[in-house]
C-alpha cells in the first residue's frame, strides 16, 4: 500500500488501568472475525507512559474507515480515549503530531490529507452533528490544531 492519507481515530473508550489496545485487537478479531486489529497504528497511555502501539502492517490495507475508500489508501491511527468528552492533552497531541511528522515525511503525504474519520464522513456526504456519522476523533478533538501541529505552525509544536 501506497498510503495518500492518514485517518485519526479514537476508541471512544475511557483509558484506564488496563491495556486497551489489545482489548480493541480481541474484539476487532473476535467480534468482527478481521485477521487483526483494523488500525494501523494506537496511541496509548501505560502508567505515565505513552505508547505507540502496533497494529496491521502497513504493507496491508486497513480495516478503520471504509468511506472514501480509505482502508486502502491511508493509514489509521487510533488513540485511545474519549474525546467525545474532553480534549486530548497537549502530551497526547505532540506525541500524535510526533507520530504524523515521521509518516508525511516518509510517505510524501500533505499535511491537509491528515484526516480525522469524521471528516473523511463528510467528504462522503454524512454530517456528524446531524447524527449521520461518527464524531470520531471525537467532538473535542481539533484537526486543524493537529495538522498545525504537523505543519510546525501551531502555537503548541
Amino acid at each position: 500500500m501506497n498510503p495518500k492519507y492518514i485517518v485519526i481515530h479514537h476508541s471512544l473508550t475511557k483509558d484506564g488501568i488496563v491495556v486497551d489496545w489489545d482489548a480493541i485487537r480481541r474484539y476487532h478479531k473476535e467480534v468482527h472475525g478481521w485477521s487483526n486489529i483494523g488500525y494501523h497504528y494506537g496511541i496509548e497511555r501505560v502508567g505515565k507512559d505513552l505508547l505507540l502501539k502496533v497494529g496491521r502492517p502497513e504493507s496491508q490495507e486497513g480495516a478503520h474507515c471504509k468511506e472514501m475508500h480509505m482502508n486502502g489508501k491511508s493509514i489509521g491511527i487510533c488513540v485511545v480515549g474519549n474525546f467525545d468528552l474532553a480534549p486530548p492533552g497537549l502530551e497526547v497531541m505532540r506525541f500524535l503530531a510526533d507520530i504524523v511528522k515521521r509518516k508525511v515525511a516518509e510517505y510524501g503525504i500533505p499535511v491537509n490529507s491528515i484526516l480525522g474519520h469524521r471528516e473523511v464522513g463528510a467528504m462522503a456526504g454524512f454530517d456528524w452533528r446531524k447524527g449521520q456519522y461518527k464524531s470520531c476523533p471525537g467532538r473535542h478533538f481539533n484537526m486543524d490544531i493537529l495538522r498545525e501541529m504537523v505543519a510546525g505552525t501551531g502555537k503548541a509544536a
